[in-house]
């Protein structure tokens, strides 16, 4: 996949952009979404960011909008260049186009969700059925459960629905690495890196059974299709084995917004992929290195909709870039 840059959108200075891969979205208009802190000052700030061709907008959160450092938003795209964000358990902010607020929702069973110790991760929701999306929650450590969230924007309501995890007995957990080790085969739900709500059931792409990875490495990466109680309707990709293999392995893995492709990150730079990102077609299970445009081999490949990519590259600018040979 060769990619020709088509416009290059500055961020601002003194940009902290570690949630930007996890909360990035290309919504129907092209415009990429997402969630980045911003030093004003002797202070930060948390900005839902727009980017399209013609420049950045973006909308601050308040102090009050943000629960505490470690707070997650989670972007929701709701069709017509619109998104969702989901603030924390109880509210929800709509946000037009030009980033202005179009409704403030007070989303209902927040206490249930709140009881399940459940917390907004950083992630994004795409797709839905009948006006459900699913959500990732769980913790700074990982989302280990999955939520649908009502969303009716013209009756301005929002609403929580049962929460569930996936069915730990169908993914090959090895925390340990030892057939001897007691409790190597506890059923542990994997970590969810994403989901997106299609019409054919729930795309999600899993992480391994260790929220700690970057200290022991994780055990397992797959892709599948889970029904609506998290039973696992069909593997579409799985690597295992891991920690029986010398050194630390680990990917994170994002859906595309197009659904029919895995954004693949190697947590660590050793291995035959050197840290390189790939792109894992779903269609027939392909793996592809993404050619970067010149001058941003370092960048990182964050979304990808209708033939056009965005990129990040560092902390200094997003790039928009057509998709060659697509």
């Amino acid at each position: 996949m060769k990619l020709s840059l088509v416009a290059e959108v500055p961020l601002p200075d003194g940009v902290e952009a570690l949630h930007l891969p996890k909360t990035s979205l290309t919504a129907g208009d092209g415009a990429l979404w997402g969630v980045v802190g911003v030093e004003v000052g002797d202070d930060w700030e948390t900005w839902v960011v727009r980017a399209d061709g013609h420049g950045l907008a973006h909308h601050a959160l308040s102090a009050a909008d943000v629960d505490d450092v470690f707070s997650g938003q989670a972007i929701v795209d709701v069709g017509g260049g619109s998104v969702a964000v989901v603030l924390s358990t109880e509210a929800v902010r709509v946000l037009d186009p030009a980033c202005s607020v179009v409704a403030d929702l007070v989303i209902e069973g927040a206490h249930e969700v709140r009881q399940a110790e459940l917390e907004i991760t950083p992630s994004t929701a795409r797709g839905q059925r009948g006006g459900t999306y699913v959500l990732r929650l769980g913790s700074r450590f990982g989302a280990r459960t999955l939520v649908p969230l009502r969303l009716d924007l013209a009756a301005g309501s929002a609403s929580w629905g049962t929460p569930f995890s996936l069915d730990p007995s169908a993914y090959p957990v090895d925390r340990f690495g030892s057939d001897d080790f007691e409790g190597n085969g506890d059923p542990t739900p994997p970590i969810v890196g994403d989901v997106v709500n299609l019409d054919d059931g729930i795309l999600v792409a899993t992480e391994g059974s260790d929220e700690f990875v970057l200290r022991h490495g994780a055990d397992y990466f797959t892709v599948d299709r889970v029904d609506d109680d998290g039973s696992v309707a069909a593997r579409i990709h799985e690597q295992s084995g891991w920690k029986r293999m010398p050194g630390k392995h680990g990917w994170q893995g994002r859906i595309t917004s197009n659904g029919d492709a895995v954004i693949v990150t190697p947590v660590f730079s050793s291995g035959e992929w050197k840290g390189k990102q790939r792109i894992l077609r779903l269609a027939d299970g392909s793996m592809e290195a993404p050619a970067m445009p010149r001058g941003a081999s370092r960048s990182t490949l964050l979304d990808v909709r209708d033939g056009r990519a965005w990129l990040v590259d560092g902390g200094a600018r997003l790039l928009c870039c057509d998709l060659l040979g697509e």
